[in-house]
């Protein structure tokens, strides 16, 4: 090793790490059937590949990698591609000595040298967004960031979990991968707020999730054994009512822990789903469907406008639970339903104007046949 240090160009004033090869190699998952295969596989999208986590180096500090063979180079590579980018010049020791490289045709040899980034190019990485949080809220920083609050931002958090949906909806997933980006900037924003009040850090945002998920999976980072999914959203909620009880902040109601701002479609099925959690349900679907007809009678009944208003969230109380029945999540189906509407309005419209017409002048007969028409053409 001391050879190897020798003939790098390191500047030990900065210091180095040094990390064999064999440590940037994703360990092979155990093989997996049926129910027991990665996400990926169930969904039936891609093999899983399975990936280094965490990366043991960090990219802003100078990084030699040692004992790099033709058999380790391909994971090797990707790993450092993790954040490093293709083109990025490393100087690679081998038989031959000390030679220049780029990270995307480097070859195999007993040492590469990859001079530290600085923290704005190493943007693959979770820590710069930290970093530049507090630049952007701190001294000198950005005027607008440092003039908002909690409250100023939270327009912007519900309208990236709207964009982010939107993304999710549409199944973009390039527009999904920057819609997350954002939402993300929310989450580090309320973090840096808190540590600048002296309230919360983003490593305790970090530890409180973290060590959620391991206390409430037991069956996957304990001793405990599950049969299914329903088992484990079983314990999940045992798990958190001890949780909640232990911080002195038990439920009194098992409707309690609703979010008031949720939006209504979401709150309801929330709502009739907790409640089914204590047995409050149908014993089957068909009771839910006799329940919806009931309410659409009693709306058609209904006499006077506030009667009318009554019945009608009695009606959409009863479709949210039917959604429940079915798998369905109403706000989903809702936001689907409204994106058809707009595609096939527009092409109303559109169909309206080659004829040099606007849709208000249609009759109802014509616009209807416009709409099937582009009822047709999304189903081609």
């Amino acid at each position: 090793m001391l050879t190897i240090l020798s003939q790098l160009p390191l500047d030990l004033g900065q210091g180095f790490q040094v990390v064999p090869a064999h440590k940037l190699i994703a360990p092979t998952p155990q093989p997996a059937e049926g129910a027991d295969r990665a996400w990926s596989e169930l969904q039936g999208i891609a093999d899983y590949q399975a990936f280094v986590s965490p990366l043991p180096f960090q990219a802003t500090q100078a990084l030699i990698i040692t004992e790099i063979d033709a058999v380790t180079l391909p994971a090797v590579r990707a790993s450092l591609l993790r954040r490093y980018p293709s083109d990025y010049q490393i100087q690679s020791l081998d038989a031959t000595g000390l030679n220049q490289a780029t990270l995307a045709n480097a070859n195999p040899a007993q040492a590469w040298y990859l001079p530290a980034l600085s923290i704005e190019a190493d943007v693959a990485s979770p820590g710069t967004l930290e970093w530049i949080m507090a630049r952007l809220a701190g001294p000198h920083g950005c005027p607008w960031d440092r003039k908002q609050t909690h409250a100023s931002l939270r327009e912007f958090l519900l309208e990236e979990t709207h964009e982010t949906l939107e993304a999710l909806d549409a199944e973009d997933w390039p527009n999904l991968k920057e819609e997350l980006g954002d939402l993300m900037l929310q989450i580090v924003f309320h973090a840096e707020f808190g540590r600048q009040a002296g309230r919360f850090n983003l490593d305790q945002v970090y530890a409180a999730i973290n060590s959620k998920l391991i206390r409430r999976h037991p069956h996957i980072f304990s001793t405990t054994e599950v049969s299914d999914a329903d088992e484990v959203l079983r314990n999940w909620d045992a798990i958190k009512a001890t949780e909640h009880k232990e911080k002195g902040s038990q439920r009194e109601s098992a409707l309690d822990g609703i979010a008031k701002t949720l939006p209504p479609l979401a709150a309801a099925q929330l709502m009739g789903k907790k409640a089914a959690k204590v047995g409050f349900d149908w014993p089957a679907v068909s009771g839910v469907w006799d329940k919806v007809h009931e309410e659409i009678g009693e709306l058609q009944a209904a006499a006077s406008p506030a009667e009318q208003a009554a019945e009608f969230g009695d009606v959409l109380f009863a479709l949210t639970n039917l959604a429940r029945w079915l798998k369905i999540d109403s706000e989903s189906a809702l936001r689907g339903t409204i994106a058809k509407f707009r595609r096939r309005f527009v092409a109303v419209e559109q169909a309206a104007q080659a004829q040099g017409r606007e849709l208000s002048q249609l009759s109802l007969s014509e616009a209807d046949t416009l709409w099937e028409a582009a009822k047709r053409t999304e189903k081609q």
